[in-house]
């Protein structure tokens, strides 16, 4: 996707703000999973059900270590002969290589394939600009044509959320042009934004294996079954879910300070300087109005 990226390297980034935006999301991965067995495969490694979707409707998911600890939150997207998973890419190797040891004699492929599409997102309060099919109406909905991908992203603030993915460059230049007509271009950070004022969770190298699925609550955001057979982390999630022993969830919280802490950093109750077992930031970013969100 060359062309692709020396067309980003063109574009005007504005100062951030938290609507009407258009955004590259050049730190998001695709892991491609495909073959014949990659449905059961999948199934048997991942928290939620893979067998709910089909190409019209998207999921959260995720993946955990024998002992419950996440190490990967992603959406996943069906595609003809396999499925996407999206996720921030500085972690995709990791997932790649944990869940490739499971392949064993599967018929199933894995690749990573982020290079070769072009993914973008949209925020707007601007009804008639997200019209038509290719603008889904309902969170997590899926349209698919020969090469685009757009997907209806939960709403942060009220304001509606889309992803787009393409693997023709030229065409993902003219949506975007047509879309920059109304849409101001952001960096990276207002994507970490939304998703943070969306009260969706990412898994990042300072995070992995910090939290059980419930503590990022994936269970209030249907990225978990509790019907489906056995995953890695199983027993630990449902002793959490059945026996009601989970003790932190996730908040969103607002920082009046000109400095964000970063993610995995400790929290700490008021008046004390050592980590207390408070809390752990997920992720946070600093607002258009000087404030950090997280």
């Amino acid at each position: 996707m060359k062309q692709w990226f020396d067309f980003l390297a063109t574009q005007t980034i504005q100062p951030l703000q938290q609507n009407n935006t258009l955004c590259a999301l050049t730190r998001t991965g695709l892991l491609y999973v495909g073959g014949e067995d990659a449905t059961e495969f999948l199934q048997n490694q991942l928290s939620n059900d893979i067998r709910l979707i089909d190409e019209n409707t998207a999921q959260i998911s995720s993946c955990s270590s024998s002992k419950g600890r996440l190490y990967g939150i992603f959406r996943v997207i069906k595609i003809e002969g396999g499925y996407l998973l999206l996720m921030p890419k500085d972690i995709l190797p990791t997932v790649q290589q944990r869940l490739q040891k499971f392949i064993l004699r599967a018929k199933v492929v894995m690749a990573d394939i982020t290079d070769s599409f072009a993914l973008f997102s949209i925020t707007t309060d601007n009804e008639g600009l997200v019209t038509g099919e290719m603008f889904p109406a309902d969170v997590l909905q899926v349209y698919q044509s020969d090469s685009l991908i757009s997907l209806r992203l939960h709403s942060a603030e009220g304001r509606k959320r889309f992803l787009l993915l393409t693997n023709d460059a030229a065409e993902a230049i003219r949506i975007w042009t047509d879309l920059n007509q109304q849409l101001v271009i952001n960096d990276v950070e207002n994507w970490r934004l939304q998703e943070i004022e969306a009260g969706i969770p990412s898994i990042d190298p300072a995070t992995m294996e910090a939290f059980v699925l419930q503590m990022c609550n994936l269970d209030l955001l249907d990225g978990v079954s509790f019907k489906k057979g056995c995953y890695p982390g199983q027993e630990v999630v449902a002793r959490m879910h059945y026996l009601g022993k989970l003790k932190r969830r996730m908040y969103l919280a607002q920082l009046e300070s000109e400095r964000c802490p970063g993610a995995g950093d400790e929290l700490t109750s008021r008046g004390t300087e050592k980590a207390d077992g408070s809390g752990k930031v997920i992720d946070a970013v600093q607002t258009e109005a000087g404030n950090c969100m997280m």
